[in-house]
């Protein structure tokens, strides 16, 4: 059966990729025919041709290596060479066959560790790099690679065939043809199954596409690699929206506000409402429609049986896509007509509804990690903090969900005492969690960690894992801390200890910060606090009651 979803993915792909960057020392050079050697014109050509941005760069110094490094983060694709002798090198030795007895990889390694070390493309973002080189020992360059990066203790560092990768980043390592341009089997002879390694110019830019494809082909990617291409397609029509000469009248409206400080978030939304509606006229939402939804189940066979209203119902691929295109109450009512059930109970849907809902996603994979992708999905829709950037610092407001840590713990060790795990929600309006100068009380609501199936609100990861959390709404659980403002910015910020935020009160009590909850989200519960405490308790007749 052809992949018609991977073919989807693939178109999407190709759009969105831009930009490839390779470094190579024999980029430019002439030396004549040899398998280190690396044609630049033919390269710049062939990703022309696939309507690619292609730049390709020959270090030369120490300085070029440190640079390209920092530009390697920024493009979409980067292909290395192995082996780079600069310039500056070979005139140390003064020897022109110096080459041979140098250290393989170094610059190329400090390429990568600079890339796999910077929070947002490292751990924080998805990067693919390809190792194209004209070494033949492949397999012995993929060890390089997986010691070195061993030696950093990289999270979740795997190994495969002549490849390196974590959970989001992928290291590719493949060989560069003969001077021909052509794949050349005699290139591997002592050991002919790394034949298929080899890669020809004009088999790059599918070859990185596919590569790059396999690391982003899902529904939920394919959804966002579509909506950056839109925006990335309409940057400057943004930029001209929002054109200099419309200053003169951002600058009134800052000055007649109450508060002028609130233009910073005023004109994040206004951007983001622009943002949102170029994306609903882009129709990137084609990339998760039924007919793409039917294209993913077709790559698997799935069959999973649950009870439901003491009938056995197999969700394989036929019933699920059903489900989708008619609904459920349509779909059960269909299958019961064909399976002779009778008819369909009026609790029907709700029953199955409810069996979903307690076995998750465990039956469309069967890895064993649906809790876990139900749980990440979870804080996708409700956390708003989910990108923040290393380099900001969280702040208390409306949404901050802190943990208490016990007295007899230092921000620095952690908790991890769980039957002292207290956890709150931050309900302070924003407009009295800014502009704070003196010892200000902040309005909390308690949460309950959850374990089983009992209902929770919210699902948070700590570092003993995803926490279910419910919140407790009493009146006489609400709970003030006191906390004093930061001087310069006049609101409560964190403090920072070894990659954990803390807020710490004027009581000396430290809360680690856990997460900001998206502005609805946290509005919603604040909103539901408010109007459960501001119930009217009246004595009337039960009889007139029950009429209402």
């Amino acid at each position: 059966m052809d992949n018609y979803f991977f073919e989807t993915s693939k178109r999407i792909a190709n759009d969105f990729l831009q930009s490839i960057v390779f470094i190579d020392d024999k980029a430019f050079v002439q030396e004549g025919p040899n398998h280190h050697e690396f044609d630049a014109k033919q390269i710049t050509r062939v990703f022309a041709n696939s309507r690619k941005i292609c730049a390709v760069y020959n270090p030369e110094t120490l300085s070029d290596i440190d640079n390209l490094a920092q530009l390697a983060k920024k493009n979409d694709v980067t292909v290395i060479d192995w082996q780079i002798i600069l310039k500056e090198e070979i005139v140390v030795s003064g020897e022109e066959d110096a080459e041979e007895d140098d250290p393989r990889g170094p610059h190329t390694m400090k390429i990568i560790r600079e890339i796999l070390s910077d929070p947002l493309t490292g751990q924080g973002s998805l990067k693919l790099i390809l190792i194209y080189t004209g070494e033949i020992d492949l397999p012995g360059i993929t060890d390089e690679i997986f010691k070195h990066l061993q030696a950093l203790s990289v999270e979740k560092l795997q190994k495969g065939d002549c490849s390196v990768f974590t959970d989001n980043i992928k290291i590719l390592i493949v060989a560069k043809p003969t001077s021909d341009y052509t794949t050349d089997e005699s290139k591997f002879k002592y050991n002919p199954k790394l034949n298929d390694k080899i890669v020809a110019y004009d088999k790059l830019p599918d070859f990185i596409l596919t590569k790059f494809t396999e690391m982003t082909s899902g529904l939920l990617s394919n959804f966002v690699l579509q909506s950056l291409t839109a925006i990335r397609g309409n940057t400057f029509r943004l930029i001209k929206l929002y054109r200099k000469e419309l200053d003169p009248s951002f600058l009134v409206h800052r000055l007649l506000l109450p508060n002028p400080e609130d233009t910073k978030e005023q004109l994040v939304e206004i951007l983001s409402h622009s943002i949102e509606a170029l994306l609903n006229y882009n129709d990137v939402g084609d990339s998760i429609s039924l007919d793409r939804i039917k294209d993913w189940l077709d790559q698997y066979e799935l069959s999973e049986k649950i009870t439901v209203s003491n009938k056995e119902i197999e969700l394989n691929n036929t019933l699920l896509k059903n489900l989708f295109e008619d609904g459920i109450s349509s779909a059960l009512e269909k299958l019961w007509k064909e399976k002779g059930y009778g008819d369909t109970s009026k609790n029907l849907s709700s029953s199955f509804q409810d069996k979903l809902h307690h076995v998750g996603s465990s039956f469309l994979i069967n890895d064993g990690n649906s809790e876990k992708v139900d749980s990440e999905f979870s804080i996708l829709t409700h956390h708003k903090s989910n990108l923040k950037q290393p380099s900001i610092t969280p702040r208390l407001t409306l949404g901050t969900l802190i943990k208490q840590l016990p007295k007899k713990q230092t921000a620095a060790k952690g908790a991890n005492d769980q039957q002292d795990d207290r956890f709150f929600l931050c309900i302070q309006a924003r407009c009295d969690s800014v502009r704070v100068d003196s010892l200000r009380k902040f309005l909390f609501l308690p949460l309950q960690k959850v374990v089983g199936n009992s209902k929770f609100s919210f699902v948070t990861e700590d570092e003993s894992g995803f926490v279910r959390l419910n919140l407790v709404k009493e009146a006489f659980e609400l709970r003030t801390i006191k906390f004093l403002p930061n001087e310069d910015n006049q609101v409560v910020l964190a403090e920072e200890s070894k990659g954990q935020f803390y807020f710490k009160s004027n009581h000396g009590e430290q809360f680690k910060w856990l997460a900001d909850l998206k502005d609805a989200h946290a509005q919603r519960e604040a909103n539901a606090f408010s109007a459960k405490i501001s119930r009217v308790g009246l004595d009337e007749s039960e009889w007139l009651r029950r009429w209402r």
